[in-house]
């Protein structure tokens, strides 16, 4: 393994499975086995330190990027794809909250005081000193009302024509996209009903729900984004399923199986160029994965693109499932990371985007899923960059 190290100049990660948000969720496996690291522990390569590049245009198909990630990086995937739909043209969620859920009261909710503690500092509908619980969407699903969800990104711009800029583009976009749902059966970061509302909100925004969207939910697995080499829940072999392939032979009809992994396609590349706050929580650096085929943007062929935004220090584990994939059907992985510095001052209530996480909460700014919000508003501009759009 040294000498692979050497010759790769990476270092070696532990992949962990099981993770809410950041934090580990109930054990996924009996007491007595959760000292094996066969049992709870994957080995991956993870490359810190490739060269870094300039974004630069490549040959991006329009309508050919996606957005994925799982738990908090699937929130945003989602949120994503309907704030930037004339970007993103489709979404993987891997156990996901639906659109604005976080930050918005419905009739059945419970609500708590407000407080300095409380991750939910903005509320859509709260009265005064009172804020909702935190997680509402993910632990109480039945809370939630799914024919309220899409009057926020239908109505929250203005209407006929829309009125407010660096809004959400129009909804219009997402008639014709493809979605990929997934919730494992042991997940106990979101509850049962909490991805269906999500494809509830979908099924009120798309042309033909039943045609457009793959909801998976009957696989045994823990909160997770599984790949060939996750095992089930109490189990310790792997299970097979290969979810970065499930999502894009779903989105992307005729991709191809995966391809070699080639670790000098890995490029890192200055994020600061691309924010306009530096406490915010956005890294220094985020890594793309440029196959072969997609380097020069002069050859003629066009490519595709998945979004994986997440907290991170560099490109491994689960990000090599998805480069395979890339490498063998010109599909770049582009891969913008948080987990940069935040303002506790200016944001004593950031609490999840101080460990690193996306805000899917509302703890930046109240209009967290619109372009003007500082998570958002970044993702666009590197966006913009790598596809000159």
């Amino acid at each position: 393994m040294m000498g692979f190290e050497r010759m790769l100049g990476v270092g070696v990660a532990v992949a962990m499975v099981a993770v809410c948000n950041g934090e580990w969720a109930d054990p996924p496996y009996p007491t007595d086995q959760a000292e094996n690291p066969v049992l709870t522990q994957i080995a991956a390569i993870d490359i810190t330190d490739p060269p870094m590049i300039n974004l630069s245009p490549l040959n991006i198909q329009k309508e050919g990027v996606i957005s994925a990630g799982c738990s908090h990086a699937g929130d945003f995937a989602h949120q994503m794809h309907i704030t930037w739909s004339s970007l993103v043209g489709g979404a993987c969620v891997f156990s996901g909250q639906p659109y604005h859920c976080a930050a918005k009261m419905f009739p059945g909710d419970e609500l708590v005081e407000a407080s300095v503690e409380s991750s939910v500092p903005n509320c859509d509908g709260c009265p005064d000193g009172k804020t909702l619980v935190y997680d509402h969407c993910k632990n109480h699903p039945e809370w939630v009302d799914v024919g309220m969800l899409p009057d926020y990104p239908r109505r929250i711009c203005g209407q006929n024509p829309i009125t407010k800029t660096e809004c959400i583009d129009d909804v219009e976009n997402l008639r014709d996209d493809r979605v990929y749902l997934f919730r494992p059966t042991h997940d106990r970061c979101y509850r049962t009903g909490a991805v269906a509302n999500v494809q509830a909100l979908y099924g009120q925004m798309l042309n033909s729900p039943q045609q457009q969207i793959k909801f998976v939910n009957d696989q045994p697995f823990p909160h997770t984004l599984p790949t060939n080499s996750t095992p089930y829940f109490n189990h310790s072999n792997p299970a097979g399923f290969d979810g970065p392939g499930e999502c894009l032979r779903w989105v992307f009809p005729g991709v191809q199986w995966a391809g070699e992994f080639k670790a000098t396609n890995v490029f890192t590349f200055d994020q600061t160029k691309y924010m306009d706050d530096n406490g915010v929580g956005i890294n220094k650096k985020g890594f793309v994965y440029i196959p072969e085929r997609c380097k020069n943007a002069n050859t003629g062929v066009s490519c595709r693109m998945v979004l994986l935004a997440n907290g991170c220090t560099g490109f491994g584990g689960g990000d090599i499932d998805w480069a395979k994939y890339g490498e063998a059907n010109d599909i770049v992985i582009l891969k913008p990371c948080v987990g940069g510095y935040v303002n506790a001052t200016r944001f004593p209530q950031a609490h999840e985007v101080q460990r690193g996480l996306l805000d899917v909460y509302g703890q930046l700014t109240e209009e967290y899923v619109m372009q003007s919000a500082p998570h958002m508003k970044f993702m666009g501009k590197v966006l913009k960059a790598i596809t000159g759009w």
